[in-house]
């Protein structure tokens, strides 16, 4: 079965996280970043990898942590005053 779950994250953006248990019993997720925007709503779809994990809460953090590291290298950061 399939876990959906949306968490904010910096800036205007949120974290979908899709999880979903394996046949071989694995953990897998994929993370789709949203962020509004002054006309509706832009996704940007991550990659996604092939590592499966033990538990759902470990592949849950595994996207999130990709999810933050995107925003971080993708996003301009904030003038200095």
């Amino acid at each position: 079965m399939i876990q959906r779950k949306t968490i904010p994250a910096q800036g205007d953006y949120s974290i979908a996280v899709a999880s979903e248990k394996m046949r071989d019993g694995r953990w897998s997720a994929v993370a789709t970043l949203q962020q509004s925007t002054s006309t509706g709503m832009r996704n940007i779809d991550l990659p996604v990898s092939e590592q499966r994990f033990d538990t759902e809460d470990e592949a849950e953090r595994f996207v999130i942590d990709l999810a933050k590291a995107w925003i971080d290298q993708n996003e301009p950061s904030e003038p200095q005053p």
